[in-house]
């Protein structure tokens, strides 16, 4: 008989098998659930569902490359002991490599396959398991690409520097610039590449929040200057705005990537290294994109 996705789905959510394996029980079992239930279970692999629920705190991840593809992966789990578990690590391994040659696992996070290979590696570990992402990038004809992994596996970052000179002479700074990039993102978490990239929305609630603490700063000083019995003098408006954007400005510092200060001079911006190295090699140099991976943080 033929067996429909609603069966196979409805199987999964009772046992939190894979696809695969919950298609095989029910074909085994003749499309009986309860029968395919005690299949899967006789075969160990009925016991995810019972930890679906359970937080994943802990995981690795880790960065491959083979001529001008590179690869960044995070795996979740629930235990540090898990993460760092032979097989954990040899997976995610495996896959990042899988990543640089199969377009099918280019965010295997997304993979059907690649999520089942893990769920038959959760049943072996006992602990809830997931592909939280993944990015692939490609070195084009005008950029370089680096990344960087920190010693623990649970903070990486990748980098994309694009450059208009001879490429083939300026490789080599080009990409100890992505790397070096690449560890500023994971000392520094930037959430974006440039104020631009930044969503309205998001500066607008910042601007409202540095308001409100504003105003509720200068309601407190003139209170204090009230009870001591002495005049109160408000910040003329425009102080106010001024102020208001200067810590908007901060925000735009410390939130992206080009702005902040960089991790081996606090006098010195990102934007200001990109620079002089494009003075240096002769040609615009401009970091294009990245992204950074830190276990347990968005």
């Amino acid at each position: 008989m033929a067996i429909t996705s609603e069966q196979v789905m409805s199987l999964r959510s009772q046992t939190g098998a894979g696809i695969m394996d919950c298609k095989g029980a029910l074909n085994e079992a003749g499309g009986d659930i309860a029968k395919a239930v005690e299949i899967l279970r006789k075969k160990g692999l009925a016991g995810l569902a019972k930890r679906a629920g359970r937080e994943m705190k802990e995981g690795v991840v880790v960065a491959k490359s083979s001529g001008s593809a590179y690869s960044l992966l995070e795996i979740n789990c629930e235990t540090d002991f898990v993460a760092k578990n032979p097989d954990v690590t040899g997976f995610a391994d495996q896959l990042a490599q899988e990543m640089l040659t199969d377009g099918a696992l280019a965010n295997p996070a997304e993979s059907d396959k690649a999520k089942e290979r893990l769920q038959a590696l959760a049943m072996k570990t006992g602990e809830n398991m997931a592909i939280r992402r993944g990015v692939v990038y490609s070195a084009g004809a005008g950029s370089a690409v680096n990344y960087y992994v920190h010693s623990d596996n649970r903070k990486g970052a990748i980098v994309e520097i694009g450059f208009d000179g001879d490429l083939a002479k300026a490789r080599p700074e080009l990409e100890a610039l992505a790397k070096e990039l690449s560890m500023q993102a994971v000392a520094m978490n930037p959430r974006y590449l440039r104020r631009e990239d930044v969503p309205a929305d998001i500066v607008a609630k910042e601007r409202e929040i540095y308001r409100a603490k504003m105003e509720a700063d200068e309601a407190d000083a003139k209170a204090r200057m009230e009870a001591a019995g002495k005049p109160y003098k408000a910040k003329p408006a425009e102080a106010v705005e001024k102020m208001l954007e200067g810590r908007v400005g901060k925000y735009f510092q410390e939130s992206c990537l080009i702005e902040q200060a960089t991790i081996r001079d606090s006098k010195k911006t990102v934007a200001q290294l990109v620079k002089e190295l494009g003075a240096k090699l002769g040609g615009s140099v401009a970091v294009k994109r990245f992204h950074c991976y830190i276990v347990g943080v968005e």
